[in-house]
């Protein structure tokens, strides 16, 4: 029998344990499962009646994926994943993939929520361990949706008609410059000489969450300032509660799709009809106004419930 030494240690090993210990990890590490890698691309949002549901512009930043198992009756969660996402997948077979598209509620990346008014994608897939998944989901608007308000500007209305800044010259008015989508637009112009702008939907909304369950505002915006929306209470005898500005949007150069979860504000009012109130204003910093003007430009609202 012969022995090994180390020259650092002064650790004796036989050989024939050495070898049965190599042999032993050689052949456990050809026991190991193969992945299957699979690829998520990003969600299409698919039309099915635009008098309906209008814009089709989506920011559905994350996936929730799992799988069923029909021959076990068993569901095997994936994860949730920012998109396009590539993820190994040890399990091989037929199964169902299921995804859900999901958002950033409120912009947040804490609050990564299934939206509820998009359908789930489904589909029959075979895992192979010798070759990738790659899957291109689409979404639509759910049948049961309902929109209570949707506003693309193309009409030359706007929903904010009620003034509550008392200044006329604050205003959300209708422009075909930088358009999102379509030909117009809404608007606002700030400068400091009219610096704030206050104002509501004229028509009001009558919901409760027992009824509507969930609530969403959607909106498309570009802005040079912090805008802010929220609801106004609204009594059955016209008195009106506290205005509660609960959500806001930074500055953004460029336009992106936000989509505001209405149903906490909601339930914690307890009433029964309400108004969607905005504000925005140029910013003050030492006394001063940080722009001389500022642009806000909006599409695409949507209030959207069950």
């Amino acid at each position: 029998m012969y022995l090994l030494k180390s020259a650092h240690l002064g650790v004796k090993f036989t050989l024939p344990l050495l070898l049965t210990t190599v042999l032993f990890v050689a052949c456990d590490r050809e026991d190991e499962p193969i992945p299957t890698y699979m690829t998520i691309e990003p969600f299409e949002l698919k039309a099915t009646d635009t008098n309906k549901h209008g814009s089709i512009s989506e920011n559905i930043t994350h996936a929730d994926v799992f799988m069923f198992d029909s021959t076990t009756n068993e569901s095997i969660q994936l994860g949730v994943f920012e998109l396009p996402a590539t993820f190994p997948v040890l399990n091989s077979g037929n199964f169902s993939l299921n995804i859900d598209p999901v958002i950033r509620a409120n912009g947040s990346s804490n609050y990564l929520q299934p939206y509820p008014f998009y359908s789930r994608f489904s589909k029959n897939i075979n895992l192979s361990n010798d070759e990738g998944l790659t899957v291109k989901p689409s979404t639509n608007y759910i049948e049961e949706a309902v929109f209570g308000m949707q506003e693309d500007f193309e009409n030359g209305n706007t929903v904010f008609t009620v003034d509550r800044d008392d200044n006329d010259a604050t205003a959300v008015t209708i422009t075909s410059q930088d358009a999102f989508e379509g030909q117009y637009s809404g608007r606002i112009k700030l400068d400091t000489a009219n610096a704030v702008i206050v104002a509501q939907t004229e028509g009001l909304f009558d919901l409760t969450i027992s009824t509507a369950g969930k609530i969403y505002l959607e909106l498309n915006y570009k802005t040079d300032v912090p805008l802010e929306f929220g609801i106004i209470p609204v009594e059955d005898n016209g008195l009106e509660g506290t205005a509660n500005f609960e959500f806001v949007v930074l500055a953004k150069d460029r336009w992106n799709k936000i989509y505001f979860d209405l149903t906490e504000v909601i339930s914690i009012t307890g009433g029964l009809r309400f108004a969607i109130i905005m504000r925005a204003g140029i910013p003050l910093r030492e006394g001063k106004y940080t722009l001389d003007e500022a642009e806000i430009l909006l599409d695409n609202i949507k209030l959207v419930h069950f």
